[in-house]
């Protein structure tokens, strides 16, 4: 929805976008020498190591829990966790092996940043230091106290290969707006770093101050003092963001969060979630598996044991020294080191390349994670049958065979895969391998966009059992004795026809829209995205400013409400997907529809002044919603944009099979609109006794703010993400610093 724009109008109206544009960026080749030899060069460079080099199925699955040599984190044993933010050498290529391409490469070590989870009384270390982090198993109402301490260390110029290499490798973009801990004057803008004018620029040089960093906890009904959300992140030498939260008074470079597993078992994971850096730290190793567990709360019968097995999907880019290599940015003249969408072209799946994995003729459950910093998986599973039982954290109330649906002729967005997922969802499945003994299965995956990953691991099914398979037959749930089945049903939000059971408090519709000048400049334009055509500081936005001038928040739902939003998904190109991600509270989606996307792009437009359009731009970067925001529009939904129901096109499409209990991230699509309803309570909570203005959770989520945001980790480290806040409903929308502050 957007042409080219003049620098002079695209200065983001407070403090952005008038420095010029540019790059300071090489990738050039190192000489055929070890890392060691190297270690008086001041300057890392790299030679790419195509993906296609690395050999597959050659490195087996790192597995946590009884099917592994590393146990989970027992965090009911365990109350009060220490977990450390490290830098350590991990096998992640298949070690000792050489490259495919005859390029004379010999695999070794990858630098990566981890998380060490220990025990804070007894120092005893629980998990050592690993990406994927070794997972946290918490016991449902019993709550986990965690000491957060970052001791990632900086890089040094002078030892490059030393302590801080992961700093250099993944390399902070500072023209993005981000958590600047040195208050870098200039930073949060555009320029162009090969101009000689500022070769000297701080935002410029190579950031090599303390690293940012701030774990979320994805999923979790929580405090948002204990959220990680952007500006809460903390610093190795003390330094704070301005949303900064701890119990107590902790060391410098700690932060205490206090998990109340209080709510629904499920699958959560964390990771780290520093404003403008997320997809840096997320890329060095920063994630891992937090899973919530309460039997009288999940169904009965479900492989388990040695038959449970966590798996993070994501990719990477190697270097020919088995380093980790930042992916090319989008526009260097515009950012050195930022990509729209950032695609490896190695698979990891548990921190290994192209594993693989021995399994017996039996029912494995599989607890998925989407980890990637941009990729959308679309995963194949050899004709092997595939049940899922969840999604993201939470439990449906049947299993549901997602390959049957998918890849027999039926409707269905997943593209006939058995498991379509993007960065920030996650599937639990049981695959059955019952009658595939002594077959080898190849995970495969057709969710490509630039950069295709056919392949991701390999299943080995052996020919015997150990034992028998006692589990439970997903093809056959018994739900009067909770089975294979929850034992309570989903609370739903809507009936099987899409509409409401509960009274819609508000809605709202919100433009997912893009800055993209990339094809019209001749250098290669801008490329910023929006949510709400609104920045995160929606103080930097005229129309937001206006409305909400306290500190540009505009989202403000009364706690126990329930709220319908739609996301009109504006975008043209093909791969506009954006994974919608909701902090505190989990949704369920109703619907996606298309729409008329030109008549509504034309509409949308059209409500936009003149004068703040730049040339050749159709619409105002940055401003805000064409409208004002509190004013509903025909469909009675505030946002401040044209009703979308004139513009809809065709009929109105369910969720998919994978879809269909509560979500905290999802799917939009170009030229949909995809309809949620949100609900400002817990997933658990009938029905009858969720009100406006009565809090359920067990903390008050008033106090403070959170975010939502679109999980493509480049879309949400440059702009797209908003934050909001719960209000009681009998405050004013922000009195609560004052409340904060007694």
């Amino acid at each position: 929805m957007a042409m080219k724009p003049t620098l002079a109008f695209h200065s983001r109206w407070v403090r952005m976008r008038t420095i010029g544009i540019g790059l300071l960026v090489t990738v050039a080749s190192l000489a055929a020498t070890t890392p060691e030899a190297l270690g008086a060069v001041r300057e890392i460079s790299q030679t790419p190591l195509p993906g296609d080099c690395v050999p597959r199925f050659a490195t087996a699955l790192p597995v946590f829990g009884p099917a592994g040599s590393t146990p989970r984190v027992d965090a009911a044993r365990h109350r009060d966790l220490t977990v450390t933010m490290a830098e350590t050498d991990q096998a992640v290529l298949p070690q000792g092996r050489h490259d495919t391409c005859g390029l004379g490469v010999t695999f070794g070590k990858t630098r990566v940043w981890a998380y060490e989870t220990s025990d804070t009384v007894s120092k005893q270390v629980l998990g050592p230091a690993n990406w994927p982090a070794v997972t946290i198993d918490a016991k449902g109402g019993v709550p986990t106290r965690v000491t957060y301490a970052n001791k990632l260390p900086s890089f040094d110029p002078s030892h490059p290969y030393g302590p801080g290499l992961v700093q250099d490798l993944v390399k902070v973009d500072q023209t993005v707006h981000w958590a600047n801990p040195l208050g870098t004057p200039g930073a949060g803008h555009p320029m162009d770093c090969s101009a000689s004018e500022n070769a000297n620029n701080p935002v410029c040089q190579r950031y090599t101050g303390p690293q940012p960093a701030v774990p979320h906890l994805h999923g979790a009904e929580i405090s948002a003092c204990y959220d990680g959300g952007p500006d809460a992140w903390f610093t190795p030498d003390g330094r704070k963001g301005p949303q900064y939260c701890s119990d107590g008074d902790p060391r410098p470079g700690t932060a205490v969060y206090t998990y109340q597993n209080s709510q629904e078992p499920g699958t959560l994971w964390f990771h780290d979630h520093t404003l403008g850096a997320t997809r840096n730290n997320v890329y060095g190793g920063l994630a891992g598996f937090y899973l919530l567990r309460q039997p009288s709360e999940e169904p009965k019968g479900l492989p388990s044991g040695p038959y449970e097995i966590e798996m993070a999907l994501q990719d990477r880019v190697f270097d020919t020294h088995s380093q980790l290599l930042t992916i090319p940015p989008s526009n260097p003249h515009y950012h050195p080191y930022w990509g729209v969408r950032e695609f490896g072209d190695v698979a990891t799946v548990n921190g290994a390349a192209w594993p693989y994995l021995d399994v017996q003729p039996r029912r494995y459950r599989f607890r998925l994670l989407n980890g990637a910093n941009g990729r959308r998986f679309s995963l194949h599973f050899g004709g092997a049958p595939v049940y899922q039982i969840g999604a993201d954290d939470a439990y449906f109330d049947r299993p549901v065979r997602v390959n049957d649906t998918a890849c027999a002729g039926g409707a269905s967005t997943t593209e006939c895969s058995d498991v379509d997922f993007m960065p920030g969802e996650r599937a639990d499945i049981i695959v059955d391998f019952t009658k595939l003994a002594g077959k080898t299965i190849t995970v495969t995956n057709d969710g490509s966009l630039d950069t295709s990953l056919p392949n991701i691991m390999q299943f080995r099914v052996g020919e015997q059992l150990n034992g028998p398979d006692s589990s439970c037959d997903p093809a056959r749930p018994d739900r009067d004795r909770g089975i294979c089945s929850r034992p309570t049903p989903v609370v739903r939000l809507a009936g099987p026809d899409g509409r409401p059971r509960v009274k819609v408090d508000k809605a709202r519709q919100f433009v997912l829209n893009e800055l993209n000048t990339s094809s019209t400049e001749p250098e290669g334009g801008n490329i910023e995205e929006y949510l709400n055509n609104t920045p995160y500081d929606g103080l930097e936005s005229p129309g937001i400013r206006k409305e909400f001038p306290k500190d540009g928040i505009s989202e403000l739902p009364v706690v126990g409400s329930t709220e319908l939003w739609q996301f009109i998904n504006a975008e043209d190109p093909a791969q506009a997907y954006h994974p919608i991600h909701t902090h505190l509270v989990q949704f369920q989606i109703v619907s996606r529809q298309n729409i008329d996307y030109t008549k509504y792009e034309k509409a949308w437009s059209a409500g936009y002044p003149t004068s703040c359009k730049p040339s050749g731009v159709d619409f105002c970067p940055g401003f805000g919603p064409p409208n004002p925001y509190r004013i509903p529009n025909d469909d009675r939904a505030v946002g401040g944009n044209p009703a979308v129901s004139p513009f809809l096109d065709g009929a109105p499409q369910p969720p998919d099979p994978g879809e269909t209990g509560w979500k905290d991230t999802v799917r939009s699509f170009p030229h949909e609109v995809l309809t949620v309803l949100v609900r400002f309570a817990p997933t658990g909570v009938p029905l009858h006794r969720s009100k406006p203005g009565r809090n359920l959770f067990p903390f008050d989520p008033t106090v403070g703010q959170y975010v939502w945001h679109c999980h493509v980790l480049g879309h949400e480290d440059n702009e797209m993400m908003r934050p909001y806040r719960v209000v009681n409903g009998r405050h004013h929308d922000h009195d609560w610093e004052e409340r904060l502050r007694r």
